[in-house]
């Protein structure tokens, strides 16, 4: 015999009835407890095991009738059961549930074409991106039927995808047409802090190009042994996570902040907590006034690799743009 059989025997419906204090007494028939019923259509049988409504077709165990007539489900109903049969249960430790792991196509190391491409596009040193795949920053994949690039890191726990013809993912679902497709969880853990450890500067940046215009500046300017890049991806991310922060104290950090409101918002929040957290200095790096090669205006520092000659003649300050 089952446990629960072995407590219907137990317990049956006459008790259920007098605990639960409902009008009446049981019998063969009588009217029934569980509706206003004024003449008699309501069954208890089998000694006490069994039961029926003849009016409504409802019937079944002691379970089936506590669920009835105290208006809960078959787990509420045993629970009610095992507690006037002093039955009680072990302990059971809570259980976490378990994220679902991001879903991620095969990523790998782009083709000297896909190097080239993107390269060409951004205006991206080739030997940058280069760098960017030896630091396991940059990986490149095919996603729902496009060449695509990614950025990632070393905790692997955040990855943006854009598309290499530059175009923008069309809309799918619940989300909308983008320029970038970001899966994973943590953005708020900037992208590169394990690996911007042993640096003493840090150019924190907004986004994926930015992240790789930074290692594209660290070749033109002979920085790669003092700077290491960081971004946050999206200026919509005001929080930083604190033990991200932790990582930056005593360090030189430079923000890179888009040209524009959204840009100019966050860093000044960002600038806030890395003062919290003990940095040693924190600047930001004006990157308003940029014009690029085909005339138009410029916002972000994947832009400055695309500056025009007469505006750098202009604003002397893109002539270096690393800390």
């Amino acid at each position: 015999m089952s446990d629960l059989a072995a407590i219907k025997v137990a317990y049956r419906i006459p008790a259920a009835w007098r605990d639960l204090s409902l009008p009446g007494q049981p019998g063969k028939c009588v009217p029934s407890p569980l509706r206003a019923d004024h003449k008699p259509s309501f069954s208890v049988f089998e000694d006490g095991t069994r039961w029926k409504d003849h009016a409504t077709g409802d019937g079944g165990d002691v379970f089936d009738f506590i669920a009835q007539a105290h208006g809960c489900n078959m787990a509420e109903a045993i629970r009610f059961v095992e507690d006037r049969l002093g039955i009680t249960r072990p302990e059971r430790p809570l259980q976490t549930p378990k994220k679902s792991e991001p879903k991620i196509p095969l990523l790998r190391e782009g083709t000297a074409d896909e190097l080239r491409k993107l390269a060409d596009r951004r205006g991206f040193l080739v030997e940058a991106l280069r760098l960017a795949e030896l630091r396991g920053f940059l990986r490149f994949c095919n996603l729902w039927g496009h060449a695509a690039w990614c950025i990632t890191d070393a905790r692997r726990g955040l990855y943006e995808f854009r598309r290499l013809d530059g175009q923008k993912w069309p809309a799918y679902g619940r989300l909308p047409e983008r320029k970038a497709h970001c899966t994973g969880a943590g953005k708020a853990w900037p992208l590169g802090v394990l690996e911007s450890e042993p640096f003493p500067k840090i150019a924190m940046v907004e986004g994926a190009p930015d992240f790789l215009a930074a290692l594209h500046f660290l070749l033109v300017e002979g920085k790669e042994k003092t700077v290491a890049p960081v971004a946050v991806l999206g200026a919509a991310n005001h929080a930083l996570a604190p033990e991200a922060l932790a990582k930056f104290a005593g360090k030189l950090i430079c923000l890179y902040p888009h040209a524009d409101e959204a840009g100019q918002k966050a860093a000044r929040a960002w600038a806030l907590a890395l003062r919290d957290a003990g940095v040693a200095r924190v600047t930001a790096f004006d990157l308003s006034g940029l014009m690029l090669t085909d005339g138009t205006q410029g916002k972000d520092l994947a832009d400055v690799c695309r500056v025009n000659a007469d505006c750098l003649e202009r604003e002397r300050k893109f002539m270096e743009v690393l800390p």
